[in-house]
């Protein structure tokens, strides 16, 4: 996504493009698309509300350009590590580990990109559904199609590519009320922690090849 704000917020000497973008991932991860207002996010990037009417035109075309910077870096992620003639476990397992280093990299634009999903605005839930479409079809000829190749079971892209992403997402998005919970003597890396998803994504997939009988 280009020059991220850091935890602070801090924007440093980024254009004014960049500063509001910066300062919208910034106030939407943390309290909300709905509860900000432009003049704050104006007021945050050090920029007047004109200037982003002028680069943006909209609140609701800053949310798809976050969403747009956030979601092309994940797609390009996992066409590059999830395609090959590599065996699917390796391929998976350096994709989970690339994954969580990007997921890391930008903690606050996963948030807004996968809490952000207004009900009630269809726009941005087809806006979303268009770039899901796309990891989908990755999902599915690169990992739900071998698997079936491999073990006769067709597993559903809507289900593997979810609940991967859910695995990966998860300790970011839990981030702010695990550090309310105290001191956590076993934190992992974040090495240690793609390590740890991956292990435990592919030890769950290794079985899916036949399925148990049922009772």
């Amino acid at each position: 996504m280009g020059k991220k704000v850091n935890r602070k917020g801090q924007q440093g000497d980024l254009p004014s493009r960049e500063r509001i973008i910066a300062a919208a991932v910034h106030l939407f991860a943390r309290q909300g698309y709905g509860g900000t207002g432009l003049r704050e996010l104006a007021a945050a990037a050090g920029v007047n509300l004109a200037m982003i009417n002028y680069f943006f035109g909209s609140k609701k075309a800053l949310l798809k350009e976050i969403l747009d910077g956030f979601l092309e870096g994940y797609l390009a992620v996992a066409r590059q590590e999830l395609a090959g003639d590599e065996p699917l476990t390796l391929r998976l397992e350096r994709f989970i580990r690339r994954a969580v280093d990007y997921f890391d990299a930008n903690p606050d634009a996963l948030l807004v990109t996968i809490t952000e999903l207004p009900r009630d605005d269809p726009e941005i839930i087809e806006y979303k559904a268009a770039w899901g479409r796309q990891m989908m079809a990755i999902i599915d000829r690169e990992v739900c199609m071998p698997l079936a190749d491999q073990g006769g079971r067709r597993l559903p892209p809507r289900l593997v590519g979810p609940m991967l992403t859910s695995m990966m997402a998860s300790r970011f998005l839990f981030a702010p009320l695990m550090e309310h919970l105290g001191p956590d003597e076993q934190t992992l890396s974040t090495g240690e922690y793609g390590h740890l998803v991956s292990t435990l994504f592919l030890h769950g997939i290794a079985g899916t090849g036949s399925r148990p009988e049922e009772e």
